[in-house]
Order: structure tokens, then sequence, then C-alpha cells
């Protein structure tokens, strides 16, 4: 500012910088004569229209203004009663932003020329250089810090709000939101928000495809746009901000290594009617890029780790159950061997119907024991996996046909996609999995019940995924106990150790896929399995 008076021999200036929120132009620093008992700042509204300052006008235009005579000029607020003439240039970011304006007056008329306009504008150019500079600084640091932060958090839920919170401040947003896919329902879930949509958290869902929200997922491209309204992919089912509030939206994926993990959007509010749009720029799209990059980044770490725990875990706990149900089996097989050979030695003798059924319950007993032990041997080789092509539909469409034929009692209705559905997994252990799925419900349910199988392939975030839902009429899984069904040793049946859908649960994740309860209490269970899917392999057709 110093400089610019001294280089243009003006009386006083401005360096004014434009506030996007408001949409109005504060004066942050003054020099020259007339200020000392004048408050610097000052707060013009940002516009084209007459009386509001030759520097909310260079503001809006993006343009600088040369005037030799205020008291001619349409556009003159007048501060000082002596400014005749008057220059202002604005500052100008990447992208082609306004940050500001330079502004000098003169006591004198017609006091400034081209010579004067080109000294000022470099000296704006160098402000201008200065403020991006910053800027640029600022938010590297806290990318930075978020790093860190990302590497380090163990609360996956207040990473989530940490990112939307860090997203808003760097990119100025007035709100932002992030969606994370679920597999389990092949849809777009809200995880973490900043503003309205707070309490929307784990409600809000979009299907791929659906929405802006929904496109970017789908197509694993960004959307810019400016304002929302006329855009036909704009859905507005939830919303942070009115839509003819909204300035500027902007979304990326959020992209692991081979899929789409979910969508970071923001969005900007228009200050009023009359100011300049405040629009996302290059560089803003590019800072949410970075911010969603490190967030897929940690996503999939954390995956990997939960995973790399969970399959150390069950390595540690199958080594030992297996060692465990090696030494009761040799104890059973003994026992099975010495109660024979004590029936044979009682044979000849006249036994009394209490010994009998004393002989019959050691021997049921111990045939309970086996079917357990072949439980926690199932358990350990649950993610020792042969994998091989396999048409699902195939598979599962077998299985129904067997259970209907066992259970007549109850009504099983498929349901498959009218092209066969492939997996790379193991045909045996993926229909033990889905057997034991069946052969819960069916212990649930009474004559007349019902049991609907979907078999369906969709393609999303950028890969094809197999989906299997197992639906019935019966009591359904309370809320309360959703979280530990899955859970080894967990039953609420009166025989049995627990570990059927642990089981289930395990071979499905060891084929790289998801198992999810969606069923209401009183509505029936519905069970939803997810794998990735294959191509059919030449000369397969199921």
């Amino acid at each position: 500012m110093e400089e610019g008076l001294e280089a243009v021999n003006a009386t006083r200036g401005t360096i004014s910088l434009v506030d996007h929120r408001t949409g109005e132009l504060v004066t942050k620093f003054v020099a020259g004569l007339g200020w000392t008992e004048r408050q610097p700042d000052l707060r013009f509204q940002v516009t084209d229209a007459p009386g509001h300052s030759i520097s909310s006008y260079v503001a809006f235009t993006g343009q600088p203004y040369l005037c030799p005579d205020v008291t001619q000029d349409p556009h003159y607020y007048p501060l000082f009663p002596d400014t005749r003439s008057e220059l202002a240039v604005p500052l100008i970011g990447r992208g082609g932003r306004v940050l500001g304006v330079l502004n000098v007056e003169s006591e004198k008329g017609n006091a400034f020329g081209e010579k004067e306009l080109k000294v000022l504008s470099a000296l704006a150019s160098i402000a201008s250089l200065a403020l991006s500079l910053a800027d640029y600084q600022n938010r590297e640091r806290a990318l930075v810090e978020l790093g860190k932060e990302l590497a380090a958090a163990t609360d996956i839920d207040a990473l989530l709000e940490r990112v939307t919170e860090v997203a808003a401040h760097l990119l100025d947003a007035d709100d932002c939101s992030l969606f994370l896919v679920d597999k389990s329902i092949n849809r777009l879930v809200l995880r973490a928000s900043r503003g309205l949509l707070r309490s929307l958290v784990g409600q809000a869902t979009y299907r791929f495809g659906e929405g802006l929200t929904g496109w970017v997922a789908l197509h694993n491209k960004p959307a810019r746009l400016n304002g929302v309204m006329g855009d036909p992919r704009w859905k507005g089912l939830y919303l942070e901000l009115n839509p003819e509030e909204i300035s500027a939206f902007m979304a990326v994926p959020v992209r692991g290594r081979n899929e789409v993990l979910g969508v970071l959007r923001v969005l900007r509010k228009r200050a009023s009617p009359a100011a300049p749009p405040y629009l996302f720029t290059d560089d803003e799209e590019e800072l949410l890029f970075t911010l969603a990059s490190q967030l897929g980044a940690a996503l999939e770490r954390e995956e990997l780790q939960r995973r790399l725990f969970t399959m150390q875990h069950i390595a540690s706990v199958g080594e030992l159950t297996a060692r465990i149900a090696h030494m009761i089996g040799n104890k059973v097989f003994a026992m099975k061997g010495a109660l024979k050979e004590l029936g044979s030695r009682l044979s000849p003798l006249p036994l009394s119907e209490d010994t009998q059924r004393l002989l019959g319950s050691v021997e049921r007993s111990l045939y309970e024991v086996e079917i357990l032990l072949q439980d926690l041997r199932d358990f350990v080789k649950a993610t020792q996996l042969n994998l091989q092509p396999l048409c699902l539909s195939d598979l599962v469409q077998d299985l129904v046909r067997e259970y209907a034929q066992e259970f007549p009692h109850i009504t099983f209705e498929l349901a498959l996609d009218e092209q066969p559905v492939w997996v790379k997994g193991d045909a045996e252990k993926l229909r033990n999995a889905f057997g034991e799925l069946l052969e819960n419900a069916v212990h649930f349910l009474k004559a007349g019940d019902k049991i609907h199988v979907r078999v369906t392939v969709s393609r999303w975030s950028g890969r094809r995924h197999a989906r299997v839902l197992i639906r019935d009429t019966g009591p359904g899984i309370p809320e309360r106990l959703k979280e530990q069904i899955f859970q080894p040793f967990f039953t609420t049946r009166a025989k049995g150790m627990g570990l059927g859908l642990a089981i289930v649960k395990g071979i499905v994740e060891a084929h790289g896929g998801s198992i999810e309860e969606r069923g209401r209490e009183g509505e029936g269970a519905l069970f939803i399995l997810t794998l990735p899917a294959i191509e059919p392999p030449q000369g397969g057709n199921g």
C-alpha cells in the first residue's frame, strides 16, 4: 500500500479483501492522509450497481478502473471531500478469483494514467501472490496435520467428523458431508456432516446413480456446479441448504485402490441475489481430491488392520481349538470304545430299564459331543478356501430345491437374475454358508411361513458385485442382538455352540465379501451377502 502511494503520487489508498461468504468488500489496510480518525473496517457490497464505490465495482467485474473525475462517476462513493480522481485494480488469485482491490485516490483531477495503472497492477500482482502463498501454506499445514491424525486415529467416527471439519474450513464451505459405501445394502450412507444433516447420520442414503452424490459414486468422477437448480442429476433428497440458496456445489469420489469407497461433498451459500456467486475453482477441486485420497487410504488401512487382526485372532483361536478338538476327539473315541465294550459285557445280563436308559443317555451325549467337535473343526476351516470360478446362481438354486423338498411345510421362493451370476469361490464352503442361513431360518419358522431367496449382480464402485438376499417371515432378530449374532459362541438356540453364523461370516469375509442382517423384529430376518462377482468363464453359462 505504501509503495503504491509513493509510486503513483497518490493522496491516500486502501487494500480491501473480498468476504465471499457475505458478498462484501472489507477494507483491511489504509495509508495516506485522512485516516487517523477514521475506522478502516469499511464494508461495501460487491456489486456493479451505481453508488456502491468504485472498489466494489472492480471486485465485481475483476477489471481495473481508471476514474479521472469522481464527481462525474456513477460508482463513486464519497468518503473524503477532497478526492478528485481514483484508480482501482483487482487482486486476482489462482483460477481468476478476485481476492480484493487495491485503490488509490488523489486530490488532483485526472491524476492517473496508463503508466500509473501498470505500476499499480504490478503491485497488485505481488499482493495477490502473497495472499495466495499464505493460503497455500495454511492448506499445506492443515493437510499435514490431518494426515497425521488419519494415520494415528483409532476412533473411525471421530476421524470422519474431523475430515468434514477440515474440508469445510479449507474450502470455506458452509457445509460438508461424507457418504460411504455400505456393501451390504449397495448404497451410500451418510457417515459424517457438519450442518443440518448431522441428525441423519446413519440414516440418509443414496442409491448408486441417484442424485449428484450417487452419480459421482457410480461414475467415479467429480461434480462441480455453479448452483444446482438446473442440473438434471440433482434430486435434493437430503438438504444442507435450500436449493435456491446454494451458490456452488462440489463432490468428489473417495477412492480406494480398486473401487469407490464413498463421496465427499461441500456446498457454499449464496451471499445475496446481487452478489457474484462464490464458485469452487480447479485448485479447490484438487484440494478436495487430496482430502478424499487421504481419507480413502486411511479407510483401506483401517479395513486391512481390522481384517488382519481378525485373521490373526481366528488363526490363534483356530490353532488352539484344533488342538483341543483333537484331544477331546481322542477321548471321545476312547469313551465310545469303552462304552461299546461295556455294553458287550453287560449284554448277557438282565438290565433294568433305568440302566438301559442310562447307557443310551451316555451314547447320545457322546454323539452330541462329536457334533460339537465337528462345529469347531468347521469354524477353524472356515477361512481355508479352494477358490475356483463358480456359478453362484446354480449353487443357490440347487440348495433351495433341496431344502424345499426337506421342509415341505415351508414355502421357498427363488428369484435369479436373467444372466447367471458368477464368483470366484469355494463351492463347499459357500454351500455350507448358505445352508446354515437357510437351516437357521427354518428353525424359527412355522408351517405356512416363507423364505425368499434372491441372487443378483450389479456394477457399482467400479466393480461387479454379487448379492444374495435371504428373507423369511419369521419373528425376526431383536435389534439388541444384531451386533452379537455373528460372534462366536453366541446362540439363542437350546442346542449348538453358537458357531453357525460366525462360520458363515468367516467364509463370506474370506471370499472378500460382507454379510449383514437388515430385517426387523416381528417382520422376519433379512440376511444380505455381498461377494465380488466375476465375468462368466469362457463356455460358462450356468
